[in-house]
Formats: structure tokens, C-alpha cells, sequence
């Protein structure tokens, strides 16, 4: 097939989805498939000097250029298939995916709706919460300046960005002496802000692949929180696959993902990521609807220990998208 692979974009992540992306675009070709690598943030013209490929004039869109651009170039290509390794903003809030839709192309991952529901977390956390499904206490702060009311939340707290990834622009506090730092810090990476209580615990992965759970993945940083360098950086943080966990919480875990998945809408793969307290007890933190695949990543590590090796798994989410 010919396949198109969306990787780096414009979005603090955008080193990351590089990683994710070239690493996706080796495994295709090594699967036999021919691959564009699509850097959606770049101009289009260069983009199509980048790839050594010829078009008539006509047939791109004179005043788009960069994303819209590099989406409508995708039918001019002709692709069977877009693989998108794209990690945070426009890539994975649901704006890529409904361009994709409109223009009848078929895509890897979940649809729009879903990754727009998935990526913003006070969505996500409200339909946790209208469920039955548990995730910890929450304020949400829309613009810097917005008064805000902590009383139903006990510290120490989690100030971060509602709608960003990779645990970028991620403060936890003991009490609230910098909390209005930590706020503006976070509005750095995203459009509005959670303050939510911090769950100190073991910090479990649970992947969802075409509806179905993966092993777990225990992970261990060597950083309080499992941040930036933690997730990308070999040697920061171990890894427990399958998680040791006792059998009734392995179960509700994955119990609580597939429900999760399904809430949201999601399909092809996913990571819900949960917080297992100090007490025993349940707290879903978020759903990624387009995890990792840098050689950290936790997804195919889970991946590989229910017998899909990395590039075998890449075909089963192109098979499944299919």
C-alpha cells in the first residue's frame, strides 16, 4: 500500500512525534509498503521538493500552504493510507482527523470526535465523572487571570495544562504558595489549565488495541513524577510488563480502559493511564488516543508482551484501519 506517515508538526511534542514517526515509517517499509514521511507544519511547495515530487500547479490550493495545505495534498497523492505518528495539537485534538474525514481519506487512530474529547481533559474527566468511572478532584481555569476556588481539593496538587501532552508544562505543589507560577507555566503549553489533586502511587498504562486490552505496563521513573525526561530519556525511568499487580486490580484496570475507550469513542489503539493510590484505589488520569512509538514508548512494550513485535504491530493498526 501506499501509505503516508504524519510526523513532527507544530506542537511542543513535535520531537517526540519525529522520533514516533521515522521509527512507524521504518517499520512500514521493512512490512513492504512504499512511504511518504508528511511533515504537516512544513510549507507545501517544500514539502514537495522534499519528497522529489512533481504536481500540477492546479491541483494545490494556491492560498494553503503548511497544514491545510499538506492534508489536501494527501488526495492529490493518491495514499491508500495515513499513518499518523503525530503527538499533541493538531494532530491529535481532532483537527487533522476531521480534515481527513472531510476529505474521505483513510486514517490510523480514533476519529475526530473522539481525539477531541480524549485530548481535552475536562471533557474527558466530566465523562469519567458522569459514569461512574473514577479520576481524581479537579479545578479548571480558563484564561490567567480567572478567579479560581481550591477548597475541594486537597493538596499536594498537579497544576498542568488541560489539553497538552507528554507531561510538559506539569507542576506539582505542596501547598499554594506558587500556585499562580504554576498556572502561568502551564498556560505556556495549552489553552486553558487543571489543577487536580496529585495521587502519589504506582503509575500503570493500560493499552487498548482494536477494543481489546494489552498487558499492563508498571512504570517506574526516577523522578517523582513521570515527566518529559522520565518518558523519553533511556535510563530514566524501568519498566514492569506485565505490571505485578494483585489479579482483581489487573482486571478492573483493564475493565475500566475498554470502558473508557468505548465512552470516548475511540478506535484502532489507545493508552488509558491510571494512578493505583498508596490505599489500593483506582484513579484513571487520561486517554491518549495516539501513544508513543519511540523506543520508550510504553505502547509497543505492552504490544510486544501480548506477541505483536513492534513491526507487527504497526501492520495490525494499518489492517484494522482499513
Amino acid at each position: 500500500m501506499k501509505i503516508a506517515v504524519l510526523l513532527g508538526g507544530s506542537s511542543p511534542e513535535r520531537d517526540v512525534s519525529l522520533d514516533s514517526g521515522k521509527n512507524i515509517a521504518e517499520a512500514l517499509r521493512i512490512n513492504g509498503h512504499q512511504v511518504l514521511e508528511i511533515d504537516p507544519s512544513l510549507p507545501t511547495k517544500q514539502l514537495l521538493t522534499d519528497l522529489n515530487i512533481s504536481l500540477d500547479e492546479g491541483k494545490i490550493l494556491e492560498k494553503e500552504s503548511g497544514l491545510y495545505g499538506n492534508i489536501f495534498l494527501l488526495k492529490q497523492l493518491d495514499v491508500d493510507l495515513v499513518f499518523n505518528g503525530l503527538h499533541g495539537g493538531d494532530g491529535e485534538n481532532g483537527v487533522i482527523q476531521t480534515l481527513l474525514e472531510t476529505l474521505n481519506i483513510k486514517f490510523t487512530g480514533s476519529g475526530s470526535m473522539a481525539c477531541m474529547q480524549s485530548m481535552d481533559k475536562e471533557i474527558s474527566k466530566m465523562l469519567l465523572l458522569q459514569n461512574g468511572l473514577p479520576t481524581a478532584n479537579f479545578v479548571t481555569i480558563k484564561n490567567e487571570t480567572d478567579e479560581f476556588d481550591l477548597s475541594g481539593l486537597s493538596f499536594p496538587v498537579i497544576v498542568k495544562p488541560a489539553d497538552g501532552g507528554s507531561s510538559l508544562g506539569h507542576t506539582i505543589l505542596a501547598d499554594n504558595a506558587k500556585i499562580q507560577t504554576a498556572i502561568k507555566f502551564a498556560f505556556e503549553y495549552g489553552e486553558k489549565v487543571l489543577i487536580e489533586e496529585f495521587i502519589s502511587g504506582k503509575e500503570i498504562a493500560a493499552g487498548v488495541l482494536d477494543g481489546k486490552p494489552l498487558p499492563l505496563v508498571h512504570i517506574k521513573p526516577t523522578h517523582e513524577m513521570y515527566d518529559y525526561e522520565c518518558k523519553y530519556t533511556p535510563g530514566m525511568s524501568s519498566y514492569e510488563v506485565p505490571a505485578q499487580l494483585d489479579h482483581k486490580s489487573t482486571n478492573l484496570i483493564q475493565e475500566y480502559a475498554c470502558k473508557m475507550y468505548k465512552l470516548l469513542g475511540c478506535s484502532g489503539y489507545t493508552r488509558i493511564d491510571f494512578i493505583v493510590s498508596k490505599e489500593n484505589r483506582l484513579h484513571i488520569l487520561e486517554a491518549n488516543t495516539l501513544p508513543g512509538m519511540t523506543s520508550t514508548s510504553l505502547f509497543p512494550k505492552a504490544a510486544k508482551e501480548a506477541g505483536y513485535p513492534f513491526e507487527e504491530l504497526i501492520e495490525k493498526i494499518v489492517q484494522d484501519a482499513i
